[in-house]
């Protein structure tokens, strides 16, 4: 039998590590419930990009994260959604996560929603990974009739290339805003350009290190609020 590369990552569950979190399992956080239920009804997978980073905001206030210039605790959050994030050591080479709802993840993880993320990527960008496929599940899956059946699996990989498709677009621009929420960041990139006496490569580094991304998410992050 052939499998899938998603099948073949999630067969692989001898071969990862699970993010401590104490939080009882199978059990969404009542806020985050909410919000789903919301979803139910009207779908974000026809939002603009406009909506999309609103969504992303209405995640942070739930976790009174929305004006804090922080890193924001994606892990904690991922969570309270019900995930499990696990970290994969033989992930394929052309991607650095998935995340799996649904079908027989259960059956593999001991939940219904997964989300994984390649041993080797940087914590920085294990980050933003888990962001983006957090922004898979609330846009593509949460409402979508065709997983109105349980036993039929939603999952999406986070490829290394190629993220101009549609989906990967909104994906990406949710993990922005909930990692780098624009109000915040612009006012911190201000006054970090400010500080340094407008040294970019200083405000960059300053940035990358307040939120807790990579320096690459902060100059493209640069380019989309200043838009």
């Amino acid at each position: 039998m052939i499998f899938s590369k998603e099948m073949r990552i999630m067969m692989s569950k001898k071969k990862i590590n699970f993010y401590k979190c104490k939080r009882k399992e199978n059990i969404m956080d009542k806020r985050c419930e909410l919000l789903v239920k919301k979803l139910e009804s009207n779908p974000a997978n026809t939002y603009s990009i406009e909506e999309i980073e609103a969504l992303a905001d209405d995640v942070l206030s739930c976790f009174n994260c929305f004006d804090k210039a922080t890193s924001i605790p994606i892990v904690k959050i991922a969570k309270s959604f019900d995930f499990g994030v696990f970290r994969v050591k033989n992930i394929p080479d052309d991607i650095s996560g998935n995340i799996f709802v649904g079908g027989v993840t259960k059956d593999y993880y001991g939940k219904n929603n997964i989300i994984v993320v390649g041993e080797n990527e940087i914590p920085q960008h294990q980050r933003f990974i888990i962001a983006h496929e957090l922004g898979h599940y609330l846009i593509d899956y949460v409402g979508n009739g065709k997983y109105t059946d349980k036993s039929v699996i939603f999952s999406k990989t986070y490829p290394k290339m190629n993220h101009g498709f549609p989906e990967e677009i909104r994906a990406d621009r949710f993990a922005a805003e909930i990692l780098m929420p624009k109000k915040v960041f612009m006012h911190e990139y201000a006054n970090a350009m400010k500080r340094s006496e407008y040294d970019k490569e200083y405000t960059i580094i300053y940035l990358s290190k307040l939120f807790n991304v990579k320096e690459s998410c902060i100059k493209r992050r640069i380019i989309e609020v200043m838009n």
